[in-house]
């Protein structure tokens, strides 16, 4: 009875085994490859102001701030506007300093907050290249009418970088402090000329001093002044000022060697 039993589940074990094999041969399959495609093309929208201490939340330019009303791949965004209030004429034997006041502007949800004075660029060129300098230029001395405040220069100090793109992104280094005159041409505030690959990609600020004493970007870098205390004018003494409002225009430029084009 055992035997029988084993004989019929040899049996059985053999017929199922040929079956599986049989199909297994005969078995073909056939493939077919389908297509994905995407498309980019250079951003040439334009860029709105960012809070240079939270960069990922968008300000309301108001009046302090002036826009780029022009896009494009590479672009000087927006700077705030200076500020060095309202002053008395007197007379003095030396030359007179005055602060540029804090820049007073809102979130988009209508917060107000207070923030150093700043530019901001942006470079979204195609590519590998993304070597840039930003520079600034006092094109037109503080003129009221034919009057003009001759001689006098402003410093910027205590510039910080800040940005919402990935770190590894991020060019090396801080902004500089520059002294602008009249006749000294355009200074370098800040220098990406030796990065390499995305290096440099993105929107970027420079802050010239910051809201708090405790102020720090992602990478670190903790504030070296403060809002109020980081752009100055200085009049040289001597001068016949005359009453009215006075007003200077600083140009902000963001110089490139375009990236050649492919043929």
């Amino acid at each position: 009875m055992k035997f029988k039993t084993l004989s019929s589940l040899v049996l059985a074990g053999t017929l199922v085994a040929g079956t599986v094999g049989a199909v297994s041969a005969s078995a073909e399959s056939q493939t077919l490859v389908g297509k994905g495609t995407i498309t980019y093309s250079e951003d040439t929208t334009t860029n709105p102001p960012v809070d240079p201490e939270n960069p990922g939340e968008v300000v309301d330019p108001g009046e302090e701030i002036t826009v780029n009303p022009n896009g494009g791949p590479i672009t000087i965004d927006a700077v705030s506007n200076l500020n060095f209030g309202s002053q008395k004429i007197g007379v003095s034997p030396t030359a007179q300093t005055y602060n540029a006041a804090a820049v007073e502007t809102k979130l988009a949800d209508g917060t107000a907050i207070t923030r150093g004075n700043f530019v901001q660029w942006t470079d979204k060129r195609a590519g590998n290249d993304h070597t840039y300098e930003v520079r600034a230029n006092l094109t037109q001395q503080f003129k009221n009418g034919t009057n003009e405040l001759a001689g006098a220069t402003i410093a910027y100090s205590n510039g910080m970088l800040n940005s919402a793109m990935p770190q590894a992104n991020w060019p090396a280094g801080t902004p500089k402090s520059v002294v602008l005159t009249e006749d000294g041409g355009s200074q370098q505030v800040f220098d990406n000329l030796s990065s390499t690959g995305a290096v440099g990609l993105g929107t970027y600020t420079a802050e010239f001093g910051q809201s708090a004493a405790d102020v720090t970007n992602d990478r670190n870098d903790v504030s070296t002044g403060l809002a109020g205390d980081s752009v100055v004018l200085t009049v040289p003494a001597g001068l016949s000022i005359t009453s009215g409002t006075y007003q200077a225009d600083i140009t902000w430029s963001i110089e490139y060697t375009p990236a050649p084009v492919a043929p």
